[in-house]
């Protein structure tokens, strides 16, 4: 299902990952893939290669899709897209919770997509998670709130004017989870407020 997304990982004060994704983004999608990656990864090897990434410049990825066959239309045949989530599926609206295992597993140094300003856009950004090494929590946050975010909260300076007559606020923290006490699955979609059966 197309429910775009956002996937950042945050560590020694900064974000280094921050994945836009297109698919899946409810809890019991994408949310679900995060908390099964962290419960079974080795977190200490993730944490030293997220430290490693690096952010690509938007003319790179450019140039990358260019070499998939893209023109300067905006407009890119399945053919094209095919090509560059295969050479590129780190940087795939599509590769969404998985980016996190592909992390762990590339040598140290991966380059990625800053799309964390997304997350000021409430209106199409309808779930985020952010995994924070520093405060060693998963968060999740929703979007189409239509209140402003308090002072001190996490992307309330991230607002982005959508226009129209119905505006949205950055997504906001609707649940957080102990990366040492991790929730079950079917704990997680309920403190979310989400139930599995109307993802579907």
């Amino acid at each position: 299902m197309g429910t775009r997304n956002l996937i950042a990982v945050h560590v020694d004060g900064e974000y280094k990952v921050a994945q836009y994704g297109q698919w899946d983004g409810y809890p019991s999608g994408q949310g679900v893939g995060i908390l099964n990656f962290l419960r079974e990864s080795n977190l200490g090897v993730f944490v030293e290669k997220v430290k490693a990434t690096t952010w690509l410049d938007e003319e790179v990825i450019r140039e990358r899709w260019a070499e998939c066959g893209a023109d300067d239309s905006g407009w890119v045949s399945g053919d094209v897209s095919g090509k560059f989530d295969k050479y590129w599926p780190e940087l795939s609206r599509g590769f969404g919770s998985k980016i996190l295992a592909f992390i762990e597993a590339s040598d140290p140094g991966l380059g990625l997509r800053n799309s964390i300003e997304f997350a000021g856009d409430g209106l199409f950004c309808e779930w985020a998670y952010v995994i924070d090494f520093d405060k060693n929590v998963l968060e999740v946050y929703e979007g189409f709130g239509e209140e402003p975010l308090d002072p001190g909260e996490r992307f309330v300076d991230a607002f982005i004017e959508t226009g129209g007559k119905t505006q949205y606020y950055p997504v906001r923290l609707i649940a957080s989870f102990h990366l040492d006490t991790l929730p079950t699955d079917a704990e997680f979609i309920a403190a979310c407020g989400t139930d599995e059966e109307e993802e579907e």
